[in-house]
């Protein structure tokens, strides 16, 4: 009765591990969104009217990418396990995964072109250049600051593929 009991609670236990887990990942990303959506407003200059327009566009760019970035880590992956399993690739498999690749990264610059083009006439030029590096910038400051957090306030030396003992492929 007593094994049973404990099975119980440590079912539940980690069931609700679990969900406060997924939770938890789902606020930090609801907060880094805000804080993008803030500095954006702050390095761009939006007004209230400019950021009514701009924001929903916005929202609809980053998922595009979110959908074609996915698939793109998709075939990454199918990459490695190809790799990690030992199947041998040839060059016709190899030239078809870089198409593919090549694809997914054409796709990207187009999306990324089609939006910023596409706002013309709700922000200015100066700020439609600014939004440009924009994202790339953000991600390395939030990299920098979580950097210096866990380090506290030292930066890392070493490569930077090395993490705790895996290495790049293997």
């Amino acid at each position: 009765m007593k094994n049973i009991t404990l099975s119980i609670m440590f079912l539940l236990v980690s069931m609700v591990t679990g969900q406060s887990e997924k939770a938890l990942v789902k606020e930090k990303k609801e907060k880094m969104e805000m804080m993008m959506a803030w500095k954006l407003t702050e390095h761009l200059k939006l007004t209230n009217e400019e950021a009514e327009k701009f924001f929903p566009r916005f929202r609809e760019h980053r998922e595009t990418m979110h959908a074609l970035t996915t698939k793109e880590k998709e075939l990454h992956t199918e990459i490695k396990e190809k790799i990690e399993r030992g199947d041998v690739l040839s060059n016709k498999d190899l030239d078809k995964l870089l198409d593919q690749l090549s694809v997914f990264e054409e796709k990207k610059m187009n999306e990324k072109k089609s939006f910023i083009d596409g706002l013309e006439g709700y922000l200015n030029n100066v700020q439609r250049a600014k939004l440009i590096g924009f994202e790339h910038r953000f991600r390395k400051e939030v990299r920098d600051q979580l950097k210096h957090h866990k380090k506290g306030g030292e930066k890392r030396d070493g490569p930077r593929f090395n993490k705790k003992g895996k290495h790049f492929w293997k």
